[in-house]
């Protein structure tokens, strides 16, 4: 079912524009200790970013230009295009512990405090193609997990996890999870669920506790999944093809789907009432109304 929504006349605007890349738009919303909302967007190789108060009136800009790294994992001159890095994806982060800023980039995975003021950890990609189905190096998908537990996607379609400490730059590698033949696009998390999906339209589930995959969502038409959301007890993900099919993760069926846009779905976002927008290359943002479950879903 289609809404109809009346545009708010207060926009929100930052220093640079945005890239052509799925998921591009990154949100912080106001909290008990934090009262203002960040929005960031993904530019080129850099970050921009704009606080703005609970009542509107103060906005503070800010701009994070990616960490520039040469083959022996030292910094290397910014005009190099050897190692020029660019931003596939960008999302702050609330772990119980600790809130972040992470950039997934081609190369690299950097991880920021949550204003981009301090960068906390550099993560090198490896350069082995051992992975033949992707033909670049790349990182994305963002995803927190329980108390300081950070996941991020990569080309190889592993899920790199990362400890991350309290205070300081005490962040390393804890873990890599295997499970996709083809390339990240997606990652999200609830209470209970790691899913993950990749660029051949597979969908996988994991329980966080112990990361073992519980079930399969296996690609329909070889569409690429561009997005991911948890709504209730049902998966939603968005498709290249404009499809947006919704999944009971108990049993990996499909229990819902919506010819959504004419062309490629760029993001997707659900809310708990069951509000679901989704923007696509067809140059539309549309809003959906969600209601029932997986087994009784409309």
């Amino acid at each position: 079912m289609s809404l109809s929504l009346q545009k708010s006349s207060e926009t929100v605007s930052v220093k640079w524009s945005a890239s052509h890349i799925s998921n591009n738009l990154t949100i912080n919303r106001s909290s008990e200790s934090r009262r203002s909302t960040m929005y960031g967007v993904s530019h080129k190789s850099g970050f921009t970013m704009v606080t703005v108060s609970e009542d509107g009136t103060k906005r503070i800009q800010g701009q994070v230009i990616c960490r520039v790294m040469n083959n022996n994992n030292a910094s290397a001159p910014e005009i190099d295009a050897r190692f020029t890095v660019y931003v596939i994806q960008a999302a702050f982060v609330n772990l119980p512990i600790r809130n972040l800023l992470v950039l997934a980039c081609t190369k690299s995975i950097q991880i920021y405090e949550l204003d981009g003021t301090t960068n906390l950890h550099i993560h090198m990609l490896d350069k082995n193609h051992s992975n033949k189905t992707e033909s670049s190096i790349y990182s994305r998908g963002i995803a927190g997990i329980g108390q300081n537990l950070l996941c991020v996607g990569n080309h190889q379609g592993e899920i790199l996890v990362f400890n991350i400490s309290p205070k300081g730059t005490n962040i390393f590698l804890k873990e890599t999870i295997h499970g996709h033949q083809y390339g990240i696009t997606y990652l999200v998390s609830n209470a209970n669920l790691l899913i993950s999906s990749d660029t051949s339209g597979t969908i996988l589930i994991r329980n966080i506790r112990t990361m073992s995959q519980i079930n399969t969502i296996p690609s329909i038409d070889e569409s690429g999944v561009t997005s991911l959301s948890i709504w209730n007890n049902c998966i939603v993900a968005s498709y290249a093809n404009g499809m947006i099919r919704l999944f009971d993760p108990e049993n990996a069926q499909i229990c819902g789907s919506i010819a959504a846009h004419a062309r490629c779905i760029n993001a997707i976002d659900c809310n708990e009432q069951g509000l679901l927008a989704s923007v696509g290359d067809d140059c539309f943002v549309r809003i959906w109304k969600l209601t029932g479950d997986a087994e009784n879903l409309q």
